[in-house]
């Protein structure tokens, strides 16, 4: 693309997350929203009072929009299960597609997008964000500066003690919801780039279910999901071995019995040092100096705010689009986070190990 042309994009779902891409879209002045597409016309209606697009810019069909309208990329904000469709129809079409997290149902499907992507000679860029975040940043830094030695073990935590979403799908597993898909998959992904996305080895999962079936009795955030389709885990512990001998052990819930509304935290330990990590907080380093166990921590740290980390994730597409440079996560990054998913699944179904 020539250096002066703004990118044209499209977004391919107009849901909630949508109110976060348009603002960040808004701080990358070389990418332009020109269309929109969702079956919802109140989705429609607030997408066009976010952008000031005319209603001839808005679709209810995103093969009607792809075949009419001049673009360049997608934005698919799409339920999960609706995103290999929607990326593939867009490659057909000849256009760059960031998607939003996570990447697709499964590996299967994450295969044949990156795929297709190869085939049509376009972008293809997966929504994460926290390997924006600085905190994320420093312990890389501390990894590439040899400051954990061998790394051991990881676990992590993303827990929410009543949080089923009473929007959206989320309750269903075959459109891709349950706190596996919706939330750990960001725990599984900012601890796997941490560790420089090891080759895994084996999985062993256990999933609970049951307390989402049941009508909310007490004060929550998301009182009135859907009891009647909700099909998908309340909690589930994973555990992941990989072939240079770390573990990784991960616990996620909609529904817990938890001191705290919500955990979002790992810890990271290695044969010299270790970390503590979480989205919002000042990260810390554990060591050994000068005689004693160390606790060290950043005396400034820059934003770490989801409105910064959108901007440069969906600045990095823009620009990998425009100008032909490296993206952050590609989709071979969503397909390793999705392999991982697809094991715990499958162990669990089994009850048992699962060697990849």
């Amino acid at each position: 693309m020539s250096g002066e042309k703004k990118l044209r994009i499209a977004l391919i779902g107009c849901g909630n997350i949508t109110s976060e891409h348009l603002a960040a879209f808004k701080e990358v002045p070389d990418a332009e929203i020109v269309a929109g597409c969702d079956i919802a016309s109140k989705a429609l209606a607030l997408f066009r009072e976010r952008t000031g697009l005319p209603e001839t810019a808005v679709w209810t069909d995103w093969k009607k929009m792809l075949a009419e309208v001049k673009l360049d990329a997608v934005d698919i904000c799409l339920p999960n299960h609706l995103h290999c469709a929607a990326a593939l129809d867009a490659f057909a079409a000849g256009l760059h597609v960031f998607v939003e997290k996570p990447m697709a149902l499964n590996a299967a499907e994450c295969e044949t997008m990156i795929a297709a992507a190869k085939q049509a000679g376009k972008k293809l860029a997966v929504g994460f964000q926290q390997e924006y975040n600085p905190a994320t940043q420093l312990l890389v830094n501390a990894r590439n500066n040899g400051f954990f030695g061998d790394l051991r073990y990881a676990h992590g935590l993303l827990l929410r003690r009543r949080g089923i979403p009473d929007y959206g799908v989320f309750h269903r597993r075959d459109c891709g919801g349950g706190p596996l898909m919706d939330i750990a998959v960001h725990l599984i992904d900012v601890m796997t780039y941490v560790m420089d996305r090891p080759e895994v080895e084996r999985v062993s999962a256990v999933l609970f279910y049951g307390e989402g079936k049941n009508p909310c009795k007490v004060w929550c955030g998301f009182p009135n999901w859907n009891t009647r389709e909700y099909d998908v885990e309340d909690l589930a512990a994973a555990q992941i071995k990989f072939r240079n001998g770390a573990v990784l052990q991960l616990t996620t819930s909609y529904v817990n019995h938890i001191h705290q509304d919500c955990v979002y935290e790992f810890d990271l330990t290695g044969s010299r040092g270790g970390a503590h990590w979480s989205p919002g907080g000042v990260p810390e380093l554990f060591c050994d100096q000068f005689g004693a166990m160390m606790n060290l921590a950043p005396g400034w740290m820059p934003s770490q705010g989801r409105p910064e980390m959108f901007r440069r994730k969906l600045a990095n597409f823009v620009d990998a689009c425009r100008k032909g440079t490296v993206l952050c996560l590609p989709g071979e990054a969503g397909l390793y986070d999705q392999q991982i998913l697809d094991a715990i699944f499958a162990s669990a179904k089994a009850g048992r190990e699962v060697v990849l």
